[in-house]
């Protein structure tokens, strides 16, 4: 495991309990998907590997610990906070490249005939609960998994393969009556019930949504420009967190734990993003998005400035 690049794995089978995918249908009928039209997409393929690899019979699930500490915030200079995940590369490209040498290892000592798909978040996978019938963590009611080592500070993935592979046992770990992560949310995206709406989530706000952030909850965003870390940094499974072994995410710094506003305020065209954030999750929210953040916080910071768009 650790020669593949990963601090995490487990095995489980291809069929899911059916409450995974019940729950699914649940936040999508509440609405809770807001503009993430794709999660609506033949939901069922995401809980049944075998719609998307017909002779898959299991599921390896994987984990890449991410935790870095924050850079100290820029002095006299107004500057906007970004998620952990978004501080170096994109997570995607890493992730892949390790999958592809792993699968690539299953196919070659599995025999001919072995198949192996690999997904990175990106594809029609509830990998959250694979993750969690493979052993490696449990839901939080910050819908994040968590785990034994590493808190929820992970990054997930998944293979495919049509190998029959000895099962884990599921995790059964739980948050009991702990509810920090639902007190300290500032929007009230966490109900409870393990569901976020996250039409109300500062991550979703600030990078998924298309709507831009309602005016009711802008003061709410407080420091964030890209993504939230907020129901992380408070879990009690996440006091005494493990810093990352991986090398190629920190401290290959991109985008950093603030950047500065004025760098985005300046910029007139996506290509400048693409240039000052090379190889950077933070390009996902697109010139427009970062620019309507960007009003947002710094109106926060001032309660002078411009309105947040949108």
């Amino acid at each position: 495991m650790n020669e593949a690049g990963f601090d995490l794995i487990g095995f489980t089978g291809t069929s899911l309990p059916d409450f995974h995918g019940e729950a699914l249908e649940t936040w999508l009928k509440k609405g809770f998907a807001g503009d993430m039209a794709y999660m609506g997409r033949e939901p069922e393929r995401r809980s049944q590997p075998r719609k998307v690899l017909p002779s898959a019979r299991s599921v390896i699930s994987l984990a890449v610990n991410y935790y870095h500490p924050d850079d100290p915030k820029p002095e006299g200079r107004a500057s906007g906070r970004v998620a952990k995940y978004a501080y170096g590369i994109d997570y995607h490209k890493i992730l892949e490249k390790k999958l592809k040498k792993l699968a690539q290892f299953i196919r070659e000592t599995g025999g001919v005939g072995t198949e192996a798909r690999i997904y990175v978040d990106t594809g029609p996978v509830l990998e959250k609960a694979f993750a969690r019938e493979a052993g490696l963590g449990f839901f939080g009611k910050n819908t994040n998994i968590i785990t034994k080592n590493f808190g929820s500070w992970v990054f997930l993935a998944s293979i495919f393969t049509n190998l029959e592979l000895d099962r884990d046992a599921p995790h059964t770990g739980a948050c009991g009556s702990c509810r920090i992560c639902i007190d300290h949310c500032p929007t009230e995206a966490l109900s409870g019930d393990y569901r976020m709406d996250a039409t109300r989530c500062i991550s979703y706000l600030t990078i998924e949504s298309k709507s831009g952030v309602p005016e009711n909850i802008r003061a709410d965003v407080g420091e964030w420009l890209f993504g939230c870390d907020i129901c992380q940094e408070v879990c009690p499974y996440n006091h005494k967190p493990q810093l990352t072994r991986h090398t190629e995410l920190y401290p290959e710094k991109r985008a950093g734990s603030w950047i500065e506003l004025e760098t985005i305020e300046k910029m007139q065209k996506d290509e400048a993003i693409g240039e000052t954030f090379k190889q950077s999750p933070v390009k996902r929210a697109k010139l427009e998005g970062l620019l309507r953040n960007a009003a947002v916080v710094r109106n926060n910071a001032t309660g002078r400035g411009p309105e947040g768009r949108g």
